[in-house]
């Protein structure tokens, strides 16, 4: 026994409100690439004293600067691009 079918299609004005309400709705959600660098420096040099406190890396000076540059380079470049500055 055979059933009759129909496939739902929706109107097409529908179909691009939706898209475009996602595509908005997206693009409010993902963060800006520009932040994404600046906040990974600065985590990135928050993370080498952190690792050099926990014995995962040695203790000296090159290593302590770096950790510092980053953290200070991340840091002025969040803040400019957040419009702090």
């Amino acid at each position: 026994m055979a059933t009759l079918t129909q496939n739902f299609h929706w109107p097409r004005f529908l179909r691009l409100a939706i898209v475009q309400k996602a595509d908005v709705t997206l693009a409010a959600l993902l963060p800006r690439r520009c932040m994404v660098v600046s906040v990974g420096l600065f985590l990135a040099g928050l993370g080498i004293p952190l690792l050099m406190t926990m014995g995962l890396l040695p203790l000296n000076l090159l290593f302590g600067f770096i950790g510092f540059a980053l953290t200070a380079t991340g840091g002025v470049l969040a803040l400019t691009l957040c419009g702090e500055i």
